[in-house]
C-alpha cells in the first residue's frame, strides 16, 4: 500500500473536507508514492514519537494534531526537532483531526461509548450537504441500478444503508434523429413502464453515486434529478447523549476517572447536580459552550480560560474541565478501530512513549 492509497482510507473514514477552516488535516510532509507498509499512530509529533517510529522501522505516522497549522518560512532543529528528524528520516506525515472530531464513529462518538452514553445526536452539525437523487429506469434495470448507487455512497442514513423508495410509473420520450435509443425509434414515441428510484446521497459520495448511476443505467440520456435536502445530520462538533441512569455529579466524575483513566478534573457549576444528558467535544471546546445551553446538564471539553469559566458559571452550565490530552489520548484507538477494516491491524503500530507535557506537583 502507498501513501496514497491510505490517505484515500483515511478519507473514506472521515472526508478531509469536513474539517474546520482553521485545520490542516492531511499530509504533512511525505511521498505519496512511496510504501506505508506500516503505520505508527500518534496524537502528537512529539521526539519519542519519532524515535519510536525509528526503532520500529516504520516509515508513516498518522498524529491527531497537524504538525503544520500555519504557513511557516523555515524548519529549524533547535524549534521543531520532531518535525526536523521526521523529514530528515524520511518519515510520512499524515494529520487526522478536526475531520475525524467531527465524522460519525470518529473520536467524539468513540469517548461518548467509551463512557457508555448513548449517542442522540452532534452538538452542532456538520456543514457536509445532503442531496436526495432520483432516476428513472426500465423494470427490468431497476435492481441493476439499485445496487450500483448503494455501491457508489448513495442510501446512507444514520445506522442504516442501502436505503431508497421505488414507485411505478409510465415514462415518455420520442428519440431524435441523432439518437441511439435502447427502447424505442428514432422519432416515434415511446412509452415505457419505469420505476423512479429516490436515495439520499451526502455530499462526500455525490460524484461517485452519479458515477455508478451513469455507468449502469441502459439509456444513453438517463433523467437524474439531484436536490439539496435538511437533513438532521448523526455528525458534527461533538456529541450529546443520554445516561442510561440519572446520576449525581460526584459519582458521575468518579466512573468518569475510572474508565478514562485520568488522574484529576476541574469542575464548573453546582456540586449537588444530577445529570442524565452529558455533552462531550474532545480537546479545546469552551468556544462552544452556548451552544450546549438547554440541550445537556453536563458539559464535557478541556483547556477552559478563566473568563470562560466565568461565562460558563454566570450561564449555570456544569463543566468538566478535562486536560486536552486526557480526552484525546483515545484517538489512537478510535482510529485502530476505524483503520482496521482497511489494512492488516498487524501493520497498524500505536504509540507508547507519548504523554502529557504537564506534571502535577
Amino acid at each position: 500500500m502507498k501513501v496514497k492509497e491510505l490517505i484515500y482510507i483515511l478519507n473514506e473514514i472521515a472526508p478531509f473536507f469536513l474539517q474546520e477552516d482553521y485545520d490542516n488535516s492531511g499530509l504533512q510532509f511525505g511521498d505519496l508514492d512511496s510504501e506505508a507498509l506500516n503505520i505508527l499512530i500518534a496524537l502528537d509529533l512529539q521526539k519519542s514519537v519519532v524515535e519510536e517510529a525509528k526503532a520500529l522501522g516504520v516509515k508513516t505516522i498518522i498524529t491527531h494534531h497537524p504538525v503544520i497549522f500555519k504557513a511557516i518560512k523555515n524548519i529549524e532543529k533547535g524549534k521543531s526537532e520532531a518535525f526536523y528528524e521526521a523529514i530528515t528520516n524520511g518519515i510520512n506525515i499524515i494529520s487526522f483531526h478536526t475531520n475525524f472530531d467531527i465524522a460519525e464513529n470518529g473520536l467524539n462518538d468513540y469517548f461518548l461509548n467509551l463512557l457508555g452514553i448513548k449517542k442522540e445526536k452532534p452538538i452542532i452539525q456538520s456543514k457536509e450537504k445532503v442531496y436526495k437523487v432520483a432516476t428513472y429506469v426500465p423494470k427490468d434495470f431497476v435492481e441493476k441500478v439499485r445496487v450500483a448507487l448503494f455501491e457508489g455512497g448513495a442510501g446512507h442514513i444514520g445506522n442504516y444503508d442501502e436505503c431508497s423508495f421505488n414507485v411505478e410509473g409510465i415514462g415518455t420520450f420520442r428519440p431524435l434523429e441523432n439518437s441511439n435509443p435502447f427502447i424505442g425509434e428514432k422519432n416515434k414515441r415511446e412509452f415505457v413502464n419505469e420505476v423512479r428510484i429516490e436515495v439520499v446521497v451526502r455530499e462526500r459520495d455525490l460524484s461517485k453515486a452519479l458515477y455508478k448511476l451513469r455507468q449502469s443505467h441502459p439509456y444513453e440520456e438517463p433523467a437524474i434529478d439531484v436536490f439539496e435536502i435538511l437533513f438532521e445530520k448523526n455528525e458534527g462538533i461533538g456529541a450529546i447523549g443520554t445516561l442510561e441512569i440519572e446520576q449525581d455529579i460526584v459519582n458521575f466524575v468518579k466512573t468518569f476517572k475510572e474508565k478514562t483513566n485520568t488522574s484529576y478534573v476541574r469542575y464548573i457549576g453546582d456540586a449537588n447536580a444530577k445529570i442524565s444528558k452529558v455533552a462531550i467535544c474532545t480537546g479545546a471546546c469552551g468556544s462552544i459552550f452556548e451552544s450546549v445551553i438547554n440541550n445537556a446538564e453536563l458539559f464535557i471539553t478541556g483547556d477552559i480560560g478563566y473568563h470562560t469559566a466565568l461565562a460558563i458559571k454566570e450561564r449555570g452550565l456544569n463543566v468538566l474541565d478535562v486536560e486536552h490530552f486526557e480526552t484525546e489520548k483515545f484517538f489512537k484507538n478510535a482510529l485502530f478501530v476505524r483503520l482496521k477494516n482497511y489494512i492488516d491491524p498487524s501493520n497498524i503500530k500505536l504509540s507508547t512513549s507519548e504523554k502529557s507535557p504537564f506534571n502535577l506537583i
